[in-house]
This record gives structure tokens, sequence and C-alpha cells, in this order.
């Protein structure tokens, strides 16, 4: 049981891992996947790298875009295809910088070992006797997720971050902290009992926090292409009908948040979630007005990321681990 805690907190750190390179503007450090640079280890100087590395690897990236494109257009997202084909500035290749390069790495490797703790789960779920079958399809679940989200990340690179792209990479990092709450379920012999209202109003606020995650990834894009030609202390987030939309949501959260405090507390029903889902949504609307109000300092952006990832882990959790009340 302990094992899959800790499986949840290695998908926690990979997407505080995402912020930090996302941040930085470290996404493009290593042009290629999974090896960086072609290597291994990552080079430490330009010097380690061909002259030519920047025309080489956008030549590598023009295969891969066809061959994503190729994808999207089967699955019926053609006009998403042709405005990625169209867009010449997705081959161009950034000069290399050693930070950028290790921190993407970094990111990488933690990916990488998040994904052992996943596949070490699923091994385990095959010793079992107790709920064997649904613990072993659960697990292999997360891992063909995982799988996905690694190619999916290929293709976040493959493509130079074109935003859409990595707002989906997003939403299944989101999904896939949901999945390994169903599993620590799976394994809990817990007999906390809560109302079906109270799993409802817990699958609306799932449903939310996603819709929220979602408007709040597109802020950062819509902020990211502004900043491209414009100073930072400049920027003014209420300019933008979308950041508008994503600041009335949070304070709807907010107020559902305190409804749901309220709800268990009249019917007494005693759920630890519930209070650090509070204590979350409040601390992210107070980071979140500093954010808005003072550029969007840096170092609360992880920190705003990872309270919505908590809020939206703790609404899977009355979701998945506690049983309804026999009537």
């Amino acid at each position: 049981m302990r094992f899959h805690w800790a499986t949840l907190i290695m998908i926690y750190l990979v997407i505080i891992a995402g912020s930090i390179v996302r941040i930085t503007e470290s996404g493009m450090g290593c042009p290629d996947w999974p090896k960086c640079f072609n290597q291994y280890i990552p080079p430490t100087s330009i010097s380690d790298l061909p002259e030519n590395y920047q025309q080489y690897y956008s030549a590598v990236r023009e295969k891969k875009i066809k061959k994503f494109t190729s994808f999207l257009t089967k699955v019926g997202l053609e006009e998403k295809a042709k405005l990625i084909n169209a867009d010449k500035s997705l081959l161009y290749e950034q000069p290399f910088n050693v930070w950028n390069t290790w921190l993407e790495y970094i990111n990488r490797l933690i990916g990488a070992l998040a994904g052992l703790f996943i596949l070490g789960g699923f091994i385990y779920a095959w010793r079992q006797k107790e709920k064997k079958r649904i613990k072993i399809l659960l697990g292999l679940g997360l891992i063909l997720l995982t799988f996905f989200q690694a190619w999916w990340g290929s293709m976040v690179v493959a493509t130079n971050i074109v935003p859409w792209v990595l707002t989906i990479h997003m939403v299944i990092a989101t999904i896939m902290i949901s999945w390994q709450v169903l599993i620590i379920s799976s394994w809990s012999n817990s007999l906390i009992t809560i109302s079906r209202t109270l799993k409802i109003i817990a699958f609306v606020g799932l449903i939310i926090f996603l819709f929220q995650i979602i408007i709040g990834t597109q802020v950062r894009q819509i902020v990211d292409h502004w900043l491209d030609s414009s100073s930072r202390s400049d920027l003014v987030l209420d300019k933008f009908d979308l950041f508008l939309s994503h600041r009335s949501v949070a304070l709807f959260v907010v107020l559902f948040s305190l409804f749901l405090g309220i709800y268990s507390y009249l019917t007494k029903q005693k759920v630890v979630e519930i209070k650090i889902f509070i204590i979350c949504v409040i601390i992210e609307a107070l980071v979140g007005k500093i954010l808005a109000d003072y550029s969007l300092p840096y170092i609360l952006q992880p920190v705003h990321l990872l309270l919505a990832m908590v809020s939206f882990g703790c609404m899977s959790s009355i979701l998945f681990n506690y049983k309804l009340i026999k009537n």
C-alpha cells in the first residue's frame, strides 16, 4: 500500500518537474527523445556537439512532425495537422544551453523513475490473491497510459511545444493522478462510508477542476506568446478574456469548497480529504491572486500547479476510496 502512495508522489514530482521546465523555458533543452542530443548522458558544452547540430535536429524534427500530422489526419484532426505543417517556425532549433539541457534531462529522469514505480506496482499485483484481476487490469491500464503519455511527450518536443499538444500532455498527467488514486483504492481495506450525495459532489468537483486546469494551461500559453514580444513588467492579465474566465471559475471553486465543507459538517461525514481540499483551494486562490498582480513570479507557478493537482487528487480520493453508506 505504501508503495502505491509513493508512486502517486512520484507522479506529482513529474508534474512539478515539468512545471519547472516550462517556466525556465527548458522544454526544448533536449531536441530529441528519449535520448538527449543522441546521448544517454547529455553534453555539458557546445564543443561536444557537431557544428551543424541545429540543422541536423531541425531535419529530424521535420520528419517527426510529418509522422505526427499523419497520425492526426488519420484520427480526424486534419485541420490541426495542416496548421502544424504550415508553421515553419516549429522547425527552429534553439542554440545549445547547458542549463536548459540538464533541467530537461533531470525532468526525464524523474519521469523514468516514476515509470519504474508504476511498473513495479503492476508486477506486485500479480503476486496478490485478493482482487487480483482488478489490480492487474488497473496496473496495466496505468502502464498503457504512461506509454501514451511518454509518446505524447515526445510529440511535444517534436512539434516545438505546440500549445494544444502541451495542454493534452497536462490533461493526461491529471488523469494519471486519478488513475493511481483508483489503484490505491483497490488495495485499500477501508470501511469508512460516505453518502451517495457526497460522491456526486466529488465527481462534480473533479470535472470542474479538470476544466479549470485546462483553462489555466491555456492562459499560460497565451501569456507565453504575449511575452515573446513584450516585457514581463508590462503584463496585465485582466486584458485576456481567457484569464477572466479562469478567475471566475476560481471564485466558483472557492465557493464550491466552502459548500463541500459545510455539507460534510452538517451531515457529520468526517472526510480528511475535504479539509485538505479546502486548505489547498484557499491557498491556491491566494497564490493565483499574487501571480496575477505581480507578473507571474516564477517561484509561485509550480506551487500554484501543485495545489491544483493535490486538490484534484483529493476529489479523486473521495470518489474512489470511500464506500457508500448502505441504506
